[in-house]
């Protein structure tokens, strides 16, 4: 879940909807669909964002737009396991051997 997190002038802003008022340094979490919502009310100058997914085909599967973290979790619905550190690149790879997997050819 992406989490945002008031970095203003000021201790508190009021909410714009849902969670709750903001208080300077304190991270929350919020839901992909609400922030999808409110991107554009959330300038970088004052906010932090982080978790962010952004799905370019809006199908699920994981592209350069997520987040290594979210691309790892998707590996692992999939029983993918994984040794070692596994990069933002390898892991779209891995993403692209689980959907089109080579067929073996009978010798």
């Amino acid at each position: 879940m992406p989490t945002i997190t008031y970095m203003g002038p000021f201790y508190r802003i009021g909410a714009v909807d849902g969670p709750g008022d903001a208080f300077r340094g304190v991270p929350r979490e919020v839901t992909q669909e609400w922030l999808d919502q409110w991107r554009n009310w959330l300038t970088a100058k004052h906010w932090k964002i982080e978790g962010d997914t952004v799905d370019e085909g809006n199908d699920g599967i994981p592209d350069a737009g997520w987040s290594r973290k979210d691309i790892l979790s998707w590996l692992e619905g999939y029983d993918v396991k994984m040794v070692g550190y596994v990069s933002k690149k390898a892991a779209l790879e891995m993403v692209d051997k689980v959907l089109n997997p080579k067929k073996e050819e009978d010798e």
